[in-house]
């Protein structure tokens, strides 16, 4: 059983971008998020795959970078050990929000 979801995050990068090439052809940029929970102050860290227009924007992508996102979040039962995977919709820079 899998489900699926669509949430925005907001968070840095914390692994710089790199584009590849899948196997079957098709391009696609990953990098990776840091997210800091407002409630615990707990990190979590994502990896996050984005296609086509949105990969090709976040290809400059680099560490410390604040963004937005919005993700389709999908996870499986047997997968819960792993670190989930995050295909972005949408990847915008923001800037820096004052506290």
């Amino acid at each position: 059983m899998q489900t699926q979801q669509t949430i925005t995050l907001f968070g840095t990068v914390s692994n710089s971008a790199t584009s590849r090439i899948s196997k079957n052809g098709r391009k696609y940029t990953a990098f990776g998020v840091a997210i800091i929970s407002d409630r615990n102050h707990q990190a979590f860290h994502y990896n996050v795959v984005a296609f086509g227009k949105q990969g090709h924007f976040a290809k400059p992508l680099q560490t410390g970078t604040r963004i937005k996102l919005v993700v389709q979040a999908q996870s499986q039962p047997d997968n819960i050990a792993t670190l989930p995977l995050l295909t972005a919709t949408f990847v915008r820079p923001v800037r820096p929000v004052a506290r």
